[in-house]
């Protein structure tokens, strides 16, 4: 087991708690080490961080913590930037696990400028989400935000043909267990929407799972029409688009909810898109298309994480506007407790957020109590009970 070094080290190189709602937040002095790392440098002074090295009492844990939650290049750069002396074995291990994650990520990137190219020449749109995209945009650099696989949203008209194309570049499609169940009963349900299909490919083994909306609530989208016509280009991938930064936000902070926020890479997602977008974003929009998606307190409660775990700044009056009532916060905490996410335990909570209508009942009343759009979901309940 790999120890700490002793104290008297980290004295010489000095070494300051942080304040002491930050010393609360998380309880386990690994997850609390990693989550100093993962801020950004302001965030996140060397002192602070080299005072959470002297609390760890096992790196190999720190190790796994970080590979888990795809943060390992931020632990390593925190170490380096605040001078903390990692055992040998740890500081290889992260490097290794860092070298995994990133020559992963450079055959996807490969994968992703192939589909897009053989897509384009079919004139299929898409739109491509999460990793590649922000590892273009707002991480400091493509290896910084590892991925395992590449999610592609086409127009529901065009889902057929990009399933052709991916099958004609030697990708089978494998069984996604909602999807499955939503088709063998497609005819009789009234309601709902198509989750993802995904695709392997044979040789390489890189996964693509292909959407018809980035959400993936199993409700019908509100906006999509308009979140195409926002897409933006992505940056050095020619014809492919992104969504925009309003609708990158929405789209991020569904998906790290619907996961209960099980990775702090998606936590720092958030973080650096409101970084970046800081005093450009439109926040009446992303608001509007949270309202009109019933996922104004999902992303209420992503934007309150980034806050509390990476101290993201300036969200104060976002959050504000999008609170919602003592009774959701209370479930809230309930189903998703924040001493779990707090100490990196987070765990996903699908029925929760999905709405399941292949499931009957237990797939469609938890999301009807914790999300919008309550009239549609009730409406989909009362369709199922008539149906019986």
């Amino acid at each position: 087991m790999l120890v700490t070094m002793h104290h008297m080290a980290h004295a010489r190189l000095g070494s300051v708690p942080p304040s002491p709602r930050e010393t609360d937040m998380a309880r386990d002095p690994h997850a609390r080490f990693v989550i100093l790392c993962t801020r950004e440098p302001e965030a996140a002074p060397p002192s602070a961080v080299r005072w959470a090295a002297e609390k760890v009492c096992d790196w190999t844990t720190v190790v796994e913590i970080a590979a888990r939650h795809r943060v390992a290049a931020f632990v390593e750069e925190a170490c380096t930037r605040g001078a903390v002396p990692l055992p040998a074995v740890a500081r290889d291990r992260l490097d290794a696990t860092t070298l995994r994650t990133v020559a992963h990520a450079l055959m996807l990137d490969a994968e992703l400028t192939r589909l897009n190219e053989a897509l384009a020449a079919r004139e299929i749109p898409v739109i491509v989400l999460k990793g590649p995209v922000l590892a273009r945009t707002i991480y400091p650099r493509l290896s910084a935000r590892p991925y395992s696989d590449l999610d592609l949203v086409v127009r529901i008209e065009q889902a057929d043909a990009a399933v052709a194309v991916l099958t004609g570049l030697g990708y089978r499609e494998v069984p996604y267990e909602a999807e499955e169940a939503r088709r063998a009963l497609a005819s009789t349900l009234t309601c709902g929407a198509a989750y993802h299909r995904q695709f392997v490919h044979e040789r390489n083994g890189a996964l693509v799972e292909v959407h018809l909306d980035p959400l993936q609530l199993g409700l019908q989208p509100v906006c999509e029409a308009e979140r195409w016509q926002r897409a933006l280009p992505v940056p050095g991938l020619p014809g492919a688009l992104m969504l925009a930064p309003e609708d990158q936000l929405v789209q991020l902070a569904v998906h790290a909810h619907k996961h209960g926020f099980e990775r702090l890479i998606w936590v720092k997602d958030l973080d650096l898109l409101l970084r970046a977008y800081r005093t450009t974003l439109n926040q009446d929009l992303a608001v509007r298309v949270a309202r009109q998606e019933g996922v104004a307190a999902s992303l209420w409660l992503a934007i309150r994480l980034a806050r509390s775990l990476l101290r993201t700044p300036g969200t104060a009056a976002l959050e504000a506007r999008l609170r919602p009532s003592p009774v959701l916060r209370f479930l809230y905490g309930l189903v998703w407790p924040t001493h779990r996410t707090y100490n990196l335990r987070g765990r996903m909570r699908r029925r929760a957020v999905q709405f399941h209508a292949a499931e009957s009942l237990r797939g469609m009343v938890p999301s009807f109590v914790l999300f919008g759009r309550r009239r549609d979901r009730a409406q989909a309940i009362l369709s199922h009970l008539l149906q019986r």
